[in-house]
């Protein structure tokens, strides 16, 4: 079967690779170079963990990290850094109450730090006195930009061929094949395609009217003043404030600094025309917030980048077949949290491109009703008035 994947990111790139590897003529076309920082699948980290306060997404994580392991044999890198997460917040906030509750259903094992428990195994975190930590030890982050080129290295070893350089100006179907205009007018032809353009997904679908909203987000590298020791993986998770959802990393070897960030904190924007250069009032935002959370820091501002998030209006993802079309399936592990799901989402979107059904890892029923219902909430349908 000939298959389109347009968008070579974290999830198109997963695509990819999946239908080469199953013995399908695939091209994928890129827009910009592969590891581009134009878009949302760039960088040195992304968080990967279990930690959600909904049950769903700890179930979905359980399926996602052995499709991660599995990038790393076939590409003989390690990528993930399973340093552990921890949940910083007052007992009695929703979300912290959430994070237990999913954990426990999910039958996922983690721990209740006291905040002076917290402070004595991570004494780079500074907590309130009221304040506990959840904390799972299966967590970590994910080198984002090595896995987009290792996918794509492995997509095109086995078989696929990768068009960088190149966008999609228009998709069309016509005598059953669907038909892919390139800005210089120039037409392929192929059995079947996959949208997973990201934040561009809106405008090459823009007949189809998608409830997606592309923002500009920020995140800064902080220098450290004291104790350096105390920021490495081995003595620092991954962390999330469950009341401001400030974010931040240990200081992972390659860039220098330590990462730290606000989820959904930027202005919606227009991908192409997006201003690149960052905001002096966040990093100063965030060297506040720093100031107390981690008071070894010294609010110096190292290093300073934008991406993008493109969310829908609940914050899920979005799978489904793209309205208007019976043969382009649009793939969207969105909203700012997508990268851990970004390789199942591939997976995914690839079976459905080639059957129309989504093939799970293995056949347990177990797995096939946790498909059934991640095509059900990811389904275009739960939006009102959307074109189907």
């Amino acid at each position: 079967m000939k298959v389109a994947v347009i968008g070579l990111g974290a999830a198109g790139g997963a695509a990819a690779r999946f239908l080469a590897r199953a013995g399908h003529d695939v091209t994928g076309f890129e827009q910009f170079r592969i590891g581009h920082d134009r878009g949302s699948s760039h960088g040195e980290s992304r968080i990967v963990r279990y930690t959600y306060p909904d049950p769903f997404y700890s179930e979905l994580m359980a399926e996602a990290f052995p499709l991660w392991d599995a990038l790393e044999r076939d590409a003989g890198e390690s990528f993930l850094v399973r340093n552990g997460c921890l949940f910083i917040g007052p007992p009695e906030h929703p979300e912290m109450i959430g994070v237990a509750r999913a954990l426990d259903d999910a039958g996922v094992r983690y721990e209740t730090l006291s905040a002076a428990d917290a402070q004595a195994r991570f004494p780079a975190l500074r907590l309130r006195p009221d304040e506990i930590g959840v904390f799972q030890r299966e967590g970590g982050f994910i080198r984002a930009g090595a896995t987009v080129a290792a996918t794509a290295r492995l997509a095109r070893n086995a078989g696929a061929a990768i068009r960088e350089e190149t966008p999609v100006a228009g998709i069309e179907e016509r005598g059953g094949r669907v038909i892919l205009r390139a800005a210089d007018g120039s037409e392929d032809a192929v059995d079947a395609a996959i949208v997973a353009a990201g934040a561009w997904a809106g405008k090459l679908l823009a007949s189809a009217g998608l409830p997606l909203r592309v923002t500009r987000e920020q995140f800064v590298y902080f220098g450290i003043a004291r104790n350096p020791d105390r920021f490495t993986p081995e003595r620092l998770p991954v962390w999330i404030d469950a009341a401001s959802y400030d974010y931040g990393f240990p200081s992972d070897g390659r860039e220098e600094g330590v990462k730290i960030s606000l989820h959904r904190s930027g202005q919606e924007c227009d991908p192409d025309t997006v201003i690149k250069a960052p905001d002096a009032v966040f990093a100063q935002a965030r060297a506040a917030y720093a100031s107390f959370r981690l008071p070894d820091l010294d609010g110096t501002v190292l290093d300073a980048k934008i991406c993008l998030y493109t969310s829908t209006p609940d914050e899920d993802f979005i799978v489904d077949r793209a309205p208007g079309f019976e043969r382009v399936w649009l793939a969207s592990a969105c909203s700012g949290h997508g990268f851990k799901f970004a390789i199942l989402i591939g997976k995914i979107a690839a079976s459905l491109a080639v059957s129309g059904a989504p093939a799970t890892r293995d056949e347990d029923a177990a797995a096939r009703g946790l498909y059934t219902r991640a095509m059900q909430r990811f389904s275009l349908s739960r939006f009102k008035g959307s074109r189907r």
